[in-house]
């Protein structure tokens, strides 16, 4: 598991690909902040979310 943050969002990548994400001001998640998750997690070395979607197809992003 591991943790990448930055001003607005915590967001939590899990070792099966799973993204769990929150904002800092604990305001609800928007889809903009669904896609700026994926996008640090697609920067943190590693599997990427979009590989994680090929070999899984009915994977979800999760938000908490």
């Amino acid at each position: 598991m591991r943790y990448v943050e930055d001003l607005l969002l915590q967001v939590k990548l899990l070792d099966d690909g799973a993204i769990f994400t929150r904002r800092k001001d604990r305001k609800p998640v928007t889809p903009a902040d669904l896609e700026r998750a994926r996008q640090l997690a697609d920067s943190e070395p590693g599997v990427t979310v979009a590989d994680v979607l090929r070999i899984w197809p009915g994977s979800k992003v999760a938000q908490k």
